[in-house]
């Protein structure tokens, strides 16, 4: 049975919520803030978080930010702050998806579903892996190389760029990285993509503006050049 984590302060919502998917046969638990949610999921973590962006503690998406630092459980905004602008900073810093209130239950439904499956689904590695000097180790979520300090990654990051290593010398389409990393190939999604290889280069790269490793194929995608 999935495991759900509402975090909203909005008793009528997050009722109207749990009521949904406790009818669709998922566990559900609620907290109010963001430290509640905090506390919960390092006691026991669900398999995704149905959030609202708009937290008496915390932004909601502080808190989202700070789970994509240590986790890939997946998280759903569901907030009353839902501007374009909204939706977009929520799926930039790694939300999974975002919906705005009210939400129609059987939307609510389907939307935890897609996620829920698509987590079953381009899983990131749980393995070190090596590209000439550099080492990928995603248990410590850092990258070593000869004689420089580790450099931390996000899980995403380390995703990512996994996945470009595991294909070297391939051209990604980006449409299929944001597959595979993401579940969906949105004109959202391939916008994070686009972050996401800014943020591996400004992590990793002598040179960002100019990169050596981490390469744009023009109108198609990227690769990496050990």
């Amino acid at each position: 049975m999935p495991h759900v984590l509402i975090v909203d302060n909005d008793s009528m919502a997050s009722t109207y919520a749990r009521t949904a998917l406790e009818g669709a046969r998922h566990r559900v638990e609620v907290v109010r803030d963001a430290s509640s949610a905090m506390r919960y999921i390092r006691r026991s973590m669900p398999d995704i978080l149905v959030l609202e962006a708009d937290l008496p503690d915390q932004s909601g998406l502080d808190l989202c930010r700070r789970l994509r630092r240590e986790s890939e459980v997946g998280i759903i905004f569901l907030s009353r702050l839902a501007s374009a602008a909204e939706r977009v900073a929520g799926l930039q810093i790694g939300a999974d998806d975002y919906l705005g209130k009210p939400c129609a239950a059987s939307e609510l439904v389907v939307r935890v579903g897609a996620v829920l499956r698509r987590s079953g689904q381009g899983r990131p590695p749980t393995e070190a892996l090596q590209s000439g000097a550099l080492i990928v180790d995603p248990v410590r979520q850092v990258v070593l190389r000869d004689r420089e300090p580790a450099t931390s990654l996000t899980p995403r990051e380390i995703h990512v760029l996994s996945y470009l290593i595991q294909r070297a010398g391939r051209v990604c389409p980006t449409p299929q990285i944001a597959s595979h990393i993401w579940g969906q190939s949105t004109r959202q999604s391939r916008s994070i993509v686009a972050t996401s290889i800014w943020r591996l280069r400004t992590k990793l790269e002598s040179d960002p503006q100019n990169p050596r490793h981490i390469l744009t194929v023009r109108s198609i995608g990227y690769k990496y050049e050990p």
